[in-house]
């Protein structure tokens, strides 16, 4: 099978839609299927990648890899043509651009759709990543992801909250849940010892950790209370973030100037191979943001072992087995700093949650996964072909 990727975040954008689009692309490789990708073009990229199409777009002064309109030049239709496209998969995580529709109209193949952010819900608290004001925002971007999710054949929802997040908009073609898969064995961790002397952290310290891009979405302000009532209640914990973004120098600063500044380490951007070795040198991964339908930093810590503590939002409850494999809180300050508190003091507790973690994250491997995805495609063709949809 042929199949067409439409990514408005692909690599090297340190997010997980991009992680999640290659994941993908190499397990359908692996099965014998041909994916191509149209991607946009990155200032400075410059490596050669095969069956990628880098398309340029107009991007955000404040952020290179956000794309404001994509494309601003579409490849040649005789090219598009030679490739005979079964499937046209879209992936967006900043917006909808119509790109996608396009190609599968051109090519007369299905398309199918995944956010990897509940969109409407993002511009609600976050209007000034957006264009519009607060009320416009909300309603515009409501709108947008109502009317490209209707031309869309498929959705593919990443978690079932967000499948009937969807529903309830009023998106009316079929919804799957059909979540990313991981690679668990590539999460084989540095011994706890060399990631405490590399980041400066004592050796008897337990140390909490946090992977994400450092935008307005990451709950920073939420982590941090949070972090004041856990380090009250447990004098030896350290909380390590890791991730680079916008907002990276402005938090080093805030945390710099909290009475347990000194306990707080924000790392930056680490490249993807390193990060996850690192998921299993720590002894709790926490998670407070609540926007994404299937944030993979979770599974991927499960498969290194270490046990989550995540706040009930889009998803990501979805994927910790509560008392099982980790712990799930509300979205407050109170209720996760407290769930974090019993994790850290309970280490027989802990323990059991790790061993089980890395038995239930199997559930989530990429070669299982990827395969309902290609049955899902499969359906389309055919329904395609006989002129159902």
């Amino acid at each position: 099978m042929k199949i067409a990727f439409v990514c408005d975040a692909y690599i090297p954008v340190p997010s997980g839609t991009a992680v999640s689009v290659e994941t993908l692309r190499i397990t359908f490789e692996k099965l014998g299927h041909q994916v191509y990708i149209f991607a946009p073009k990155y200032r400075g990229l410059k490596v050669k990648e095969k069956r990628v199409a880098r398309l340029p777009g107009i991007f955000k002064l404040s952020d290179k890899y956000h794309p404001r309109i994509w494309p601003t030049a579409n490849p040649s239709k005789e090219l598009i043509k030679k490739l005979k496209i079964d499937i046209v998969h879209s992936h967006y995580f900043f917006s909808t651009f119509p790109f996608a529709k396009k190609l599968a109209d051109f090519c007369g193949a299905p398309l199918v759709n995944t956010y990897y952010k509940v969109m409407p819900e993002y511009a609600r608290q976050f209007p000034d990543k957006f264009s519009f004001g607060l009320r416009s925002n909300y309603s515009k971007v409501f709108d947008k992801v109502l009317r490209y999710s209707n031309s869309c054949d498929q959705i593919v929802a990443l978690s079932q909250t967000s499948k009937e997040y969807y529903i309830d908009m009023g998106v009316n073609v079929p919804i799957e849940v059909l979540p990313v898969g991981i690679f668990p064995k590539d999460y084989i961790s540095y011994p706890p010892n060399a990631m405490k002397e590399r980041f400066k952290i004592p050796e008897n310290r337990k140390v909490l950790l946090y992977v994400a891009r450092l935008e307005p979405d990451c709950n920073f302000v939420f982590l941090l209370k949070a972090f004041k009532k856990i380090w009250r209640a447990i004098d030896d914990v350290h909380l390590l973030i890791i991730g680079g973004g916008s907002k990276l120098d402005e938090y080093r600063q805030i945390a710099r100037h909290q009475t347990f500044g000194k306990f707080v380490t924000l790392a930056g951007y680490l490249p993807k191979n390193q990060v996850n070795r690192i998921y299993g040198t720590a002894d709790v991964f926490i998670y407070p943001k609540t926007l994404d339908p299937q944030p993979l930093v979770v599974l991927e810590s499960m498969a290194a072992g270490t046990p989550v503590v995540c706040a009930r939002g889009f998803g990501a409850q979805e994927f910790v087995s509560g008392d099982e494999d980790g712990l799930v809180s509300k979205p407050t300050i109170e209720d996760f700093s407290e769930k974090t508190i019993d994790i850290l003091r309970r280490d027989k507790m802990r323990l059991e949650l790790s061993m089980r973690a890395r038995v239930n994250v199997k559930n989530f491997k990429a070669s299982n996964l990827t395969q309902d995805l290609l049955h899902l495609y499969e359906t389309l063709k055919k329904q395609k072909k006989n002129n159902l949809f």
